[in-house]
Protein backbone atom coordinates (compact mmCIF):
# COMPACT_ATOMS: atom_id res chain seq x y z
CA UNK A 1 0.00 0.00 0.00
CA UNK A 2 1.61 3.38 -0.64
CA UNK A 3 2.52 6.01 1.65
CA UNK A 4 2.60 9.97 1.18
CA UNK A 5 5.49 11.10 3.75
CA UNK A 6 7.08 14.66 4.46
CA UNK A 7 10.27 15.36 4.67
CA UNK A 8 11.10 19.05 4.76
CA UNK A 9 10.32 21.45 2.10
CA UNK A 10 9.22 18.08 -0.08
CA UNK A 11 6.47 15.41 -0.18
CA UNK A 12 7.40 11.44 -1.40
CA UNK A 13 4.75 9.32 -3.17
CA UNK A 14 6.25 5.65 -1.74
CA UNK A 15 4.95 2.61 -3.64
CA UNK A 16 4.59 -0.54 -1.78
CA UNK A 17 6.60 -2.43 -4.64
CA UNK A 18 9.89 -2.10 -5.13
CA UNK A 19 10.91 0.02 -8.08
CA UNK A 20 12.83 -3.55 -9.35
CA UNK A 21 9.74 -5.00 -9.35
CA UNK A 22 7.78 -1.92 -11.26
CA UNK A 23 10.44 -2.48 -13.72
CA UNK A 24 10.05 -6.27 -14.12
CA UNK A 25 6.51 -5.92 -14.54
CA UNK A 26 6.69 -3.54 -17.22
CA UNK A 27 8.51 -5.77 -19.20
CA UNK A 28 6.83 -9.06 -18.55
CA UNK A 29 3.43 -7.88 -17.59
CA UNK A 30 2.69 -4.45 -18.25
CA UNK A 31 -1.10 -4.63 -18.34
CA UNK A 32 -0.60 -5.54 -14.48
CA UNK A 33 0.30 -1.87 -14.27
CA UNK A 34 -2.29 -0.14 -16.05
CA UNK A 35 -6.04 0.35 -14.34
CA UNK A 36 -9.17 0.20 -17.06
CA UNK A 37 -12.33 1.38 -16.58
CA UNK A 38 -14.33 -0.77 -19.31
CA UNK A 39 -11.63 -0.16 -22.35
CA UNK A 40 -10.22 3.25 -21.37
CA UNK A 41 -6.75 3.76 -19.37
CA UNK A 42 -7.61 5.78 -16.59
CA UNK A 43 -4.48 5.44 -14.39
CA UNK A 44 -0.75 3.93 -15.24
CA UNK A 45 2.13 3.21 -12.89
CA UNK A 46 5.60 3.06 -14.58
CA UNK A 47 9.52 3.30 -14.11
CA UNK A 48 11.49 5.46 -15.87
CA UNK A 49 14.06 8.03 -15.75
CA UNK A 50 11.90 11.12 -14.50
CA UNK A 51 9.31 10.56 -11.47
CA UNK A 52 5.88 12.24 -11.75
CA UNK A 53 2.51 12.35 -10.19
CA UNK A 54 -0.35 12.97 -12.12
CA UNK A 55 -4.66 11.88 -11.48
CA UNK A 56 -3.43 9.76 -14.80
CA UNK A 57 -0.32 7.72 -13.63
CA UNK A 58 2.74 8.21 -11.56
CA UNK A 59 6.04 7.56 -13.03
CA UNK A 60 8.57 5.84 -10.30
CA UNK A 61 12.07 6.77 -11.20
CA UNK A 62 13.92 6.17 -7.53
CA UNK A 63 13.63 3.89 -4.86
CA UNK A 64 14.16 4.22 -0.84
CA UNK A 65 17.28 4.17 0.05
CA UNK A 66 16.48 1.63 3.06
CA UNK A 67 16.67 -2.12 2.41
CA UNK A 68 13.18 -2.00 1.03
CA UNK A 69 13.71 0.17 -1.95
CA UNK A 70 10.70 0.78 -2.53
CA UNK A 71 9.84 2.73 -6.10
CA UNK A 72 9.60 6.73 -4.77
CA UNK A 73 8.50 9.81 -6.36
CA UNK A 74 9.08 13.16 -4.67
CA UNK A 75 7.61 16.59 -5.71
CA UNK A 76 9.13 19.88 -3.59
CA UNK A 77 6.30 21.98 -2.33
CA UNK A 78 6.33 25.61 -3.00
CA UNK A 79 8.04 27.99 -0.79
CA UNK A 80 4.86 29.75 0.60
CA UNK A 81 3.18 26.58 1.09
CA UNK A 82 2.49 26.15 4.74
CA UNK A 83 -0.12 23.30 5.31
CA UNK A 84 2.04 20.00 4.19
CA UNK A 85 -0.91 17.46 4.71
CA UNK A 86 -3.09 19.47 2.00
CA UNK A 87 -0.67 19.81 -0.42
CA UNK A 88 -0.01 15.99 -0.12
CA UNK A 89 -3.82 15.85 -0.66
CA UNK A 90 -4.28 18.23 -3.12
CA UNK A 91 -1.20 17.27 -5.00
CA UNK A 92 -0.74 13.35 -4.61
CA UNK A 93 -4.40 12.37 -3.49
CA UNK A 94 -6.17 11.16 -6.32
CA UNK A 95 -3.03 9.26 -7.36
CA UNK A 96 -2.72 7.26 -4.24
CA UNK A 97 -6.33 5.83 -4.37
CA UNK A 98 -5.62 4.77 -7.96
CA UNK A 99 -2.42 4.08 -7.52
CA UNK A 100 -3.25 1.53 -4.44
CA UNK A 101 -5.91 0.03 -6.67
CA UNK A 102 -3.04 -1.04 -9.00
CA UNK A 103 -0.55 -2.17 -6.34
CA UNK A 104 -3.29 -4.80 -5.53
CA UNK A 105 -3.49 -6.29 -9.22
CA UNK A 106 0.51 -5.96 -9.62
CA UNK A 107 1.43 -7.71 -6.69
CA UNK A 108 -0.67 -10.95 -7.83
CA UNK A 109 1.00 -10.45 -11.67
CA UNK A 110 4.20 -9.87 -10.07
CA UNK A 111 4.06 -13.59 -7.77
CA UNK A 112 3.18 -15.25 -11.33
CA UNK A 113 5.82 -13.37 -13.48
CA UNK A 114 8.58 -14.52 -10.70
CA UNK A 115 7.10 -18.10 -10.88
CA UNK A 116 7.65 -18.32 -14.35
CA UNK A 117 11.33 -17.07 -14.45
CA UNK A 118 12.13 -19.58 -12.10
CA UNK A 119 11.01 -22.20 -14.10
CA UNK A 120 12.04 -20.99 -17.07
CA UNK A 121 15.87 -20.52 -15.32
CA UNK A 122 15.37 -24.04 -13.94
CA UNK A 123 15.44 -25.23 -17.31
CA UNK A 124 18.20 -23.48 -18.86
CA UNK A 125 21.24 -25.82 -18.61
CA UNK A 126 25.20 -24.10 -18.62
CA UNK A 127 27.38 -26.05 -19.64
Amino acid sequence: MAKIKNAGGAVALVSGLKLEDIRLLKKHRPKALILKEGDDEVFKVSAGDTGSVSQFGVCFADATRDEAALAEVTLLMPADETDVKEFAVDQIGPAILQLNRVEEQATAALTEVKAELEQVRAAVAVA
